[in-house]
């Protein structure tokens, strides 16, 4: 039986207008943001986050409790880079499960999760290992913000999270007269490690910090795999909605072939574990940048790293994010429509020097810049710790 939500994607006129709504309020919400900001006065300063001696971390590893969410996601690069910088502790629910996304309601979720997380650390210092630092990716409507002042306070712990959404997850919504985004969290943090360059201002103006922390990748699971055909053309990873599906459709429409994977996509979803033989083993990796059901409001996403790790051309939509990221036309390539989209396939298909040379570029600059080590070795040096060196 299809749910209501297929049902109604069927009724093309309720599913546009619906879009429409939405992505109205979503940018109405980030215009609202920026105006609160632009006369505010920030209060944090540039001084170290923490003065911790370096002496202590010169003898062992910084230890690291990390609570996740997503377990694809998580386990896509992130944690497997902590495991290699730092002794890591990792949250799970009482039935060992992985993160915080648990199915039980609103309230009853946020109780479970601050529960457990304060049994948890308790239970780690009372056997003498009392986390350096506590690295979440957390909103408001999963935990109990004033948990991580209470760990702050009872163990010196420093408590950072990560904000991969907050164009549009900043706020979140009322919930009995409270926000449930990232914004709640600010009092009770040490830091805000946020993909969005803009935000890093609103956290500072609200007494809290925060550094520009763009994703990244890992190139032990993305990488270049010579020995195998080239067998896309393009492929797109991602749920078929909004742009991306216009964006799909009229390659196809222009006889371009698209290997497409993702909820409602004609193959479904792919496994994260095939994801980078995928990439690899495709001549265009195809992105979309936008938010939601919004085709002109972009943020960034994973797999502008994950698609140039693979060695293969990534093209995606334009965000004037990656200018600073990537050399645009050299090291990626992006698209501002559907029309300028098939142009710029058509292109890179005909030309294989230019496209596998724009594929080489990129991932010689994700190699050097852009994988979670480096990331997470400058936060570390960022909190004034060096990471002990086997």
């Amino acid at each position: 039986m299809k749910s209501f939500k297929a049902r109604m994607r069927e009724l093309t006129w309720f599913y546009r207008v619906n879009a429409r709504i939405k992505c109205w309020q979503t940018k109405r919400s980030y215009r609202a943001t920026l105006k609160r900001y632009s006369s505010m006065m920030s209060h944090s300063s540039d001084a170290p986050l923490a003065n911790l001696r370096q002496a202590e971390w010169g003898l062992r590893r910084p230890r690291v409790f990390f609570m996740g969410t997503d377990e694809q996601q998580d386990k896509s690069g992130f944690v497997q880079a902590l495991q290699r910088v730092a002794d890591i502790e990792v949250f799970t629910r009482e039935d060992g499960s992985w993160g915080q996304n648990d199915p039980a309601a609103y309230e009853v979720r946020r109780a479970r999760n601050t529960q457990r997380l304060w049994m948890l650390i308790s239970e780690l210092a009372a056997r003498g290992w009392i986390p350096d630092f506590l690295i979440a990716q957390t909103w408001g409507c999963l935990i109990e913000p004033e948990v991580f002042s209470r760990i702050r306070k009872a163990f010196g712990t420093l408590v950072i999270n990560i904000a991969m959404d907050d164009r549009h997850q900043y706020w979140g919504r009322k919930v009995n007269g409270e926000w449930d985004g990232t914004f709640p969290l600010i009092p009770h943090l040490d830091l805000t490690l946020t993909a969005a360059p803009e935000a890093v201002d609103w956290y500072r103006k609200e007494g809290g910090e925060a550094i520009f922390f763009p994703e990244a990748s890992d190139p032990e699971i993305f990488h270049p795999m010579p020995d195998l055909p080239k067998m896309h053309d393009v492929s797109f990873v991602g749920s078929r909605y909004g742009i991306r599906e216009e964006i799909v459709t009229a390659l196809r429409e222009a006889g371009v072939q698209v290997t497409a994977y993702g909820s409602g996509w004609e193959n479904g979803r792919i496994s994260t574990e095939d994801v980078p033989r995928l990439f690899a083993q495709s001549r265009v990796v195809l992105g979309a940048s936008a938010i939601g059901h919004c085709p002109d409001f972009v943020g960034l996403k994973l797999r502008d790293f994950d698609a140039p790790m693979s060695g293969s051309c990534y093209l995606t939509q334009h965000n004037a994010d990656l200018c600073g990221l990537f050399d645009i036309g050299r090291e990626i390539d992006t698209y501002h429509s559907a029309a300028g989209c098939i142009d710029r396939v058509r292109y890179l298909l005909e030309h294989d020097v230019a496209r596998e040379m724009i594929a080489a570029a990129g991932h010689a600059r994700a190699m050097r810049e852009h994988t979670w080590d480096v990331r997470l070795r400058a936060l570390f040096e960022n909190c004034d710790v060096r990471p002990y060196e086997e």
